[in-house]
């Protein structure tokens, strides 16, 4: 009977030790990662919460990645957009200038010459890419120029895009497009290349370099025109600078939420570190307190217990 009961005080101590280690360590853990749990079973219901706000929290990051993309890709359309107003613009006061009857045939071919400068500067700015190697005017096809000479008439473009217009979702409940397709922005028809800005510069320059005499109503339709492109363009970018400021709007909103659910997740998992230092304090004395009377029971012996 002595021999039972000297083993149970022993493991009694020794469980004493190793549930005040296993506190200690825990406690220390916790201080090292500013975690109040460390795992599921610490506390099911704050743990299933703590789950379900990161994986709140992963969806507005993604929010944010769109709305960074979408922000990047709209800018780089007003950029083109902006440029391709200018070329339409210096491509008026041309037609203006050649609708003089003083000039010469020479001075309309250089005049034709500088059309045929904007053209190419036009087909150019169609074709232009965002940051990622995307072109911004083929609809959904964007991993190909959407403007291409055609085949024998190099002056003639014609569009491989489609009408697509992409969607990024910034929100919960929110999408915005961040394109726009080349055939509204260039007016280009694709089943008939004789029609749209290209197709205007082009028969502009032609006229300048072939008609011998007064070309006033050929002039005043190119500018008729080209001015018809201009509004175009205008209402377009107008229309962008709207999805930029919707943009914005959503990216504070979203930044709001998020600085909610960070400050939640800290109210669910975060250490507090005075308690918790406390409690470190009161198991390492306890600890300390165990491993002392573990050594005393360790000095006993059957004589002692005899005696």
């Amino acid at each position: 009977m002595l021999r039972v009961a000297t083993s149970q005080i022993y493991r009694q101590a020794n469980t004493a030790i190793s549930d005040r280690q296993t506190a200690v360590s825990k406690l220390q853990q916790q201080l090292t990662t500013g975690n109040r749990l460390l795992e599921h079973a610490d506390d099911p219901v704050g743990s299933a919460r703590l789950m379900a706000l990161n994986g709140e929290l992963g969806r507005y990051e993604q929010y944010q990645r769109n709305i960074d993309s979408a922000t990047s890709r709209l800018n780089a359309e007003e950029g083109a957009l902006g440029d391709a107003g200018d070329i339409l613009q210096k491509a008026r006061e041309l037609t203006v200038q050649a609708n003089n009857d003083t000039l010469n045939a020479d001075n309309r071919r250089h005049i034709a010459a500088e059309i045929r400068q904007l053209h190419s500067q036009l087909v150019d700015l169609g074709n232009a890419q965002d940051g990622s190697g995307e072109y911004l005017f083929g609809g959904f096809q964007s991993q190909t120029a959407p403007f291409a000479p055609a085949s024998g008439d190099p002056q003639q473009i014609i569009y491989h895009g489609d009408g697509g217009q992409r969607l990024a979702q910034t929100g919960p409940t929110a999408t915005l497009a961040v394109g726009d397709s080349g055939s509204e922005v260039f007016q280009v028809d694709s089943a008939d290349p004789t029609k749209g800005l290209f197709a205007t510069l082009d028969r502009l320059a032609t006229t300048l370099e072939t008609a011998p005499t007064s070309l006033h109503a050929e002039l005043a339709t190119a500018l008729s025109e080209i001015d018809g492109g201009l509004n175009n363009l205008n209402g377009i970018q107008a229309k962008v600078g709207v999805r930029l400021q919707a943009l914005e709007s959503q990216e504070f909103a979203n930044s709001d939420f998020s600085l909610h659910l960070h400050q939640t997740l800290s109210e669910v998992g975060d250490l507090d570190y005075a308690e918790a230092i406390t409690q470190l304090s009161q198991e390492t004395l306890g600890l300390q307190v165990a491993q002392q009377s573990f050594m005393r029971i360790q000095s006993l012996s059957l004589f002692n217990y005899m005696n």
